[in-house]
């Protein structure tokens, strides 16, 4: 039974996501392009000027190779993704992340970094707004 009292859910309006599915560079092994993801590339690409101003947010989502069979094995998804993880951007807008990847400093400092391990040619990005749908009452914090 559902409560009609209850908000209806609406997808949020004042901000979007990008999402860009990691495709790691031919030859690097899982590890290798894990460990430099986050260990070096996170601070590159956070460290310049623009993505610092036009940011709201930068999430890296690393996949754990611990749970691939596991994922498999459920209905939802019957292969082994050949993605090895999900960059997030959020921003006010599009255009916002996106002047991000034609400004002069990203494209000095942190495309040559891409290059070490990143698939620019397989990668796949998805981008728009989001909503937090469940919430855990038990949840001390509040997290969607």
């Amino acid at each position: 039974m559902s409560d009609n009292t209850s908000p209806k859910p609406a997808l949020r309006t004042d901000r979007v996501r990008l999402a860009v599915l990691m495709a790691p560079k031919p030859g690097l092994s899982f590890e290798e392009f894990d460990r430099y993801w986050l260990d070096v590339h996170a601070n590159v690409f956070s460290s310049i000027a623009i993505a610092k101003r036009n940011l709201l947010k930068y999430e890296q989502f690393h996949l754990d190779r611990n749970y691939d069979d596991i994922v498999v094995a459920q209905t939802l998804a019957k292969s082994k993704s050949p993605f090895r993880g999900i960059a997030i951007f959020e921003a006010t807008s599009l255009d916002k992340i996106f002047e991000i990847f034609q400004d002069e400093e990203y494209l000095r400092v942190v495309v040559p970094d891409e290059d070490k391990f990143f698939d620019h040619e397989n990668a796949q990005m998805l981008a728009g707004p989001w909503i937090g749908q469940v919430r855990n009452p038990f949840d001390p914090f509040g997290h969607l």
